[in-house]
């Protein structure tokens, strides 16, 4: 069978010829889970097409108040910040007066035309992206458009040497070595949660990582469910020690992490993971997901029976708008590694 835009009885003659067939789907769609890592903000009609989020902040401590002396005055401040920019996204399919008339097939030549895959599977691939190319500040997508992926620092959002809009210092959440990951691997990325989850006075800040994330790859798939869900250490023989990961954090699986910008597969990624503070809005990980439009359907209206007049087709379309954006990488620590 040939491959068409067009659903047609010459390109697709296997629906109307003579020969009896069943059509079978050959896959199921991807399980959309990367939604859940972000916050989503639900943006009205006639607002514009951007939103801009800025980080605020604050010293954390009070100073001495000698007697008769002015109270000193607590600085704030508005840090980096991040625009939004909403993108389009469609699909559609023509289908002839003839496949509609002649075909055998009915319920099979509406599984093609059926739509509502389309928007969804591409928002999660490109929610997932931002994961995905998280060690760089930008990349090409599908579509051959340049994507800046930055943090408000100007930083990738996974780096070694992220800076404070009010220091001079700097930190890291990427896991030293980029090791894959285990028990002990895992330690090491809370130890990032304890030191380098700073305010950008410098000062010292606390988040809740309740997340591990990770792709599909069943070898890190089996660690990970190892470590969260044994009933005692996985690192002692001795069945009696607790575990004291069981429970600790919930597992997102990202089955398109490990994938180049067209969604193939690319292997360099599969083993990758994080741990992130998700589901706690503003208080979490400062990754913004912006629905413009929902995901609607486009079909032939009544009157003319959908037609166009020139060619008798129906044309049946898929359309809808977001933006994409992380403020800082706060609240998530990554490990990246190749082997």
């Amino acid at each position: 069978m040939a491959s068409t835009t067009l659903l047609n009885t010459v390109t697709l003659s296997e629906f109307t010829d003579l020969v009896e067939k069943e059509f079978v789907l050959t896959q199921q769609m991807v399980q959309p889970a990367a939604q859940q890592l972000f916050i989503t903000d639900d943006i009205t009609a006639n607002t514009g097409n951007t939103r801009r989020y800025d980080e605020i902040d604050t010293e954390t401590y009070a100073s001495l108040k000698p007697e008769g002396s002015d109270t000193v005055k607590a600085r704030v401040n508005v840090g980096y910040n991040k625009t939004m920019t909403a993108k389009r996204i469609a699909k559609e399919v023509d289908i002839t007066w003839e496949m509609r008339r002649y075909n055998k097939n009915p319920e099979a030549t509406g599984a093609l035309w059926n739509l509502g895959h389309f928007c969804p599977q591409r928002l999660e691939l490109d929610i997932t992206h931002r994961l995905t190319f998280c060690s760089s500040t930008s990349y090409t997508d599908q579509d051959g458009e340049s994507v800046t992926i930055t943090g408000g620092d100007g930083l990738a959002v996974l780096s070694t040497a992220h800076t404070l809009s009010q220091s001079s210092t700097t930190w890291s959440n990427r896991v030293s070595g980029d090791p894959v990951f285990s028990q002990g691997a895992l330690e090491a990325a809370e130890l990032l949660t304890t030191t380098d989850i700073l305010s950008n006075y410098g000062e010292k800040r606390t988040m809740n990582f309740n997340t591990i994330v990770s792709g599909d790859d069943p070898n890190t798939v089996r660690t990970i469910r190892q470590v969260l869900e044994s009933t005692a250490d996985i690192d002692t023989s001795n069945a009696g020690v607790l575990n004291v990961y069981k429970g600790r954090y919930r597992h997102v699986i990202l089955p398109n992490l490990a994938t180049t910008a067209t969604g193939a597969k690319d292997s360099t990624k599969r083993r990758w993971w994080f741990i992130a503070a998700t589901g706690q809005g503003i208080m979490g990980w400062q990754s913004y997901l912006g629905l413009f439009e929902a995901v609607n359907l486009r079909k032939p209206e009544l009157g003319n029976n959908g037609e166009d007049v020139h060619n008798h087709n129906w044309t049946y379309g898929t359309a809808c708008s977001y933006g994409i954006v992380t403020l800082s990488g706060r609240g998530l620590v990554g490990s990246l590694p190749t082997s």
